[in-house]
């Protein structure tokens, strides 16, 4: 090796944890502006910013410890893609879903301590068998056992909570479910969303105004029309922008039409 060359590499070596540590902020960077445009997304039914979300994750997915939360999040936006978007048309609702179940798949694969990945997976699946009930048989049990697993791993995150709750709702009581039993596990959610600290930033921490949404939802079906108002304008309290509750839950416990903006 000549003298050039071994000042190449000693250069080469000192700018390497330069380099590496400025990739970490970065990807941090990357993390937070995908879950506010993703929440963005949401709030608005707007597939431009999902995509737009989607196309700002891909770099990490092969980002050492981002890698995980990457895969995390490209499988809650083809939720919210099938729920949100294509909730109109079930085929394409439904591929939605499946590439969710998945990105999913990896996230669970490369951290299987990962009780949020578990308890979004099984409402991929309770989504699979509303598409198609019969299914059912076969998915309910799969369903059951990732949100076991989920709430083993945290009984006390709220969105395990929810999830689990929204999944008794939607379960006949013949089969372990019900609508009351669901409305207590989901008033149950809303105490864990209160007293719950996120760990990191980067972490998931949607779910708080949906719970309020789902419980009108319940009290909404018991013709309750009240206390069905009452839980939507606390989602809006928490998040004015909620387009679900805004544009279609709370009008039809209102009898008012709001436009949007």
């Amino acid at each position: 090796m000549n003298k050039f060359q071994l000042f190449a590499c000693i250069l080469l070596t000192a700018l390497l944890p330069l380099n590496g540590g400025a990739q970490e902020p970065d990807s941090r960077k990357i993390l937070l502006e995908a879950r506010q445009t993703i929440a963005s997304a949401a709030d608005n039914a707007d597939r431009g910013l999902f995509l737009e979300a989607k196309f700002m994750l891909q770099p990490l997915k092969n980002s050492g410890q981002f890698s995980t939360l990457a895969y995390y999040y490209l499988g809650y936006i083809d939720y919210l893609m099938g729920v949100v978007i294509e909730r109109m048309n079930e085929d394409r609702a439904e591929a939605c879903i499946d590439s969710s179940i998945e990105y999913l798949d990896t996230a669970i694969a490369k951290n299987k301590s990962f009780a949020e990945a578990y308890a979004l997976q099984a409402s991929c699946y309770g989504i699979k068998i509303s598409f198609s009930p019969l299914k059912g048989i076969i998915l309910g049990p799969r369903s059951g056992k990732l949100i076991a697993k989920a709430l083993e791993l945290a009984p006390g995150n709220p969105r395990v909570g929810l999830i689990d709750a929204i999944s008794t709702y939607n379960t006949p009581s013949l089969f372990g479910g019900g609508k009351d039993k669901g409305l207590e596990k989901m008033k149950k959610s809303v105490e864990l969303f209160e007293r719950w600290k996120e760990p990191d930033s980067l972490q998931p921490d949607w779910g708080k105004e949906e719970v309020h949404a789902w419980i009108g939802i319940a009290y909404m079906e018991r013709s309750e029309t009240i206390l069905a108002r009452r839980e939507f304008e606390k989602a809006l309290e928490i998040n004015p922008n909620y387009g679900w509750v805004k544009y279609g839950l709370l009008p039809k416990v209102s009898g008012k039409s709001p436009t949007k903006e």
